[in-house]
């Protein structure tokens, strides 16, 4: 049996949550869309000497490990809109003068100001969410300060009496109530995304870039409607002389929006995962899975696997991909965790205070049944408010969790690619039961196609040899994209980078992974 038939004869099928947007895809489409950008000295005298040459040949050919590829190169402007707005604010400033005077002129600036504002919040990176904040703190503002010039310049119309005695008073109730319903929907609404829209600055693939990858994937997805995986075979001898062979599936994803989607961690350009079968002398032992640039390793009798009309057992493994971070399991699972992988000080900071908000805010509005209810149960039980599972039960139909926590959802309840099964034996969770509407009912665009397409990794795949990352360097290691499968990630002082475990020495990576699992 050839390579590519080991391959086919234990082809993994992947479920994914609903609400997916991106699935494995051909690598080609992708560098054809990008652009590629040293990240260092050396990087930068490599590009001109291949100045002229085509990205893909160029991603095939380059040595050097300090490159990072850009996938979404579309400004988010237009500036035709800003001459329209110039257009506009002129001939309006121009028609307030001669129907209202000063005070016509003064509100066609206002009104220009206010249509400047809208188009930039549009036009800029910045998280969507945090624009009604800015305008409804803006209307407030104006509301609030507006009325002041009335009561500091008494008409002659109004005596001072109805001005003073009852305007005043009256005004004062509606700024009191418009200001406190305000600031409560800021807080309910815009300050939990605080911790998210800090990280999305950092990494530099905000909720905009985003949305235009999964535009620009849908746009992919149209010429390539067929899911590809990249098959690897690796054969090794132990020392006890048992033969193994390593049958690894590559998937590579355009873009990685576990935060957007479900809350997550981070936010990058391309996605590198993986999960392998280990056959021990040509009988299947295990199944490795990629988690978050590190792994997790089931035994095979314990694996999930496609079953036919009648239940027979094939020996296609069903793995469970993550919504938006795409890490594979074994099982639907749902995790809420800050410990989930080991992150970085930064990223666990942000989300303690995205739970400490939260918590307060379920404190300080205690007419909210809901809310009562869940500091009323964390009270009985004796439940500091930030161990691991200390909301696992506390849902309201507003938030859907009281605490929003980075949360791994693989749900399986998704798009399903792979050989065909009897769907009604396959276990699955349901992804809306732990998301809010906004998210597990977006928008998404699933392949027409649901068969892997095989495609083998070897000498002639030029791109294989390519060092950098596949999405954009950021600021923090853990938010830049991936390296591809073969290599690790360059560090920062490093004169160049080495290959992954699990690429080069297969075995080392199933050792590794099985004294992780008993000590956990």
């Amino acid at each position: 049996m050839d390579d590519i038939d080991l391959l086919k004869k234990y082809e993994p099928v992947l479920r994914f949550a609903k609400g997916e947007r991106f699935f494995p895809m051909a690598v080609e489409p992708y560098l054809e869309r990008c652009m590629i950008f040293p990240s260092g000295p050396h990087g930068t005298a490599e590009l001109f000497a291949h100045f002229n040459e085509p990205l893909i040949d160029k991603a095939g050919r380059l040595d050097s490990h300090e490159y990072f590829l850009r996938f979404v190169n579309k400004p988010f402007y237009d500036f035709d809109i800003w001459i329209w707005w110039t257009g506009l604010s002129l001939l309006g400033i121009v028609a307030g003068w001669f129907s209202l005077g000063l005070a016509g002129v003064e509100i066609a600036i206002a009104v220009s100001l206010i249509a400047a504002l809208v188009i930039f919040m549009l036009a800029s990176p910045i998280r969507l969410r945090i624009i009604p904040a800015i305008l409804a703190a803006t209307l407030f503002c104006g509301l609030a300060i507006a009325p002041a010039f009335f009561f500091l310049h008494p008409s002659d119309a109004i005596s001072l009496e109805l001005e003073y005695l009852v305007l005043l008073p009256i005004y004062l109730f509606v700024l009191i109530y418009a200001s406190t319903r305000v600031a409560k929907w800021i807080v309910d609404h815009i300050v939990p995304e605080g911790p998210g829209l800090i990280m999305d600055m950092l990494s530099q693939a905000t909720e905009r870039v985003a949305q235009e990858s999964y535009h620009q994937y849908k746009e992919i997805l149209e010429k390539h409607p067929q899911p590809v995986y990249y098959g690897h075979v690796a054969r090794e001898k132990d020392k006890e002389g048992n033969q193994w062979t390593i049958l690894q599936y590559h998937y590579f994803y355009a873009f990685n929006d576990w935060r957007l989607a479900a809350n997550g961690m981070n936010h990058h350009e391309g996605d590198w995962e993986m999960t392998a079968a280990y056959l021990k002398n040509d009988k299947p032992f295990a199944l490795l899975m990629s988690q978050h640039g590190a792994g997790n390793i089931e035994l095979w009798e314990n694996v999930f696997k496609v079953k036919d009309s009648e239940g027979n057992e094939s020996t296609h493994p069903i793995v469970y991909a993550a919504l938006g971070s795409h890490a594979n399991y074994s099982k639907p699972e749902v995790i809420r965790s800050p410990s989930m992988y080991k992150t970085g000080r930064i990223q666990r900071f942000l989300y303690w205070i995205d739970g400490l908000i939260h918590y307060l805010f379920m404190v300080f509005n205690p007419d909210q049944k809901a809310r009562q209810l869940a500091l009323k149960e964390l009270q009985e039980k004796g439940i500091h408010f930030f161990d691991e599972d200390a909301f696992e039960e506390m849902k309201d139909e507003t938030d859907h969790y009281v605490v929003s926590l980075p949360m791994e959802i693989a749900t399986g309840d998704g798009v399903r690619i792979g050989v065909d099964g009897d769907n009604r034996r396959e276990k699955r969770l349901k992804a809306s039961d732990f998301l809010k509407d906004s998210r597990s009912h977006r928008e998404t665009e699933a392949p027409k196609a649901t068969e892997w397409q095989c495609r083998l990794l070897n000498s002639r795949s030029r791109w294989l040899q390519y060092k950098g990352l596949w999405g954009v360097k950021s600021f923090l290691d853990d938010e830049s994209g991936p390296p591809g499968p073969k290599w690790e990630k360059p560090r920062r002082n490093q004169s160049g980078v080495s290959e992954r475990v699990r690429w080069g020495k297969p075995l080392e990576w199933l050792a590794q992974l099985e004294r992780y699992k008993s000590k956990s």
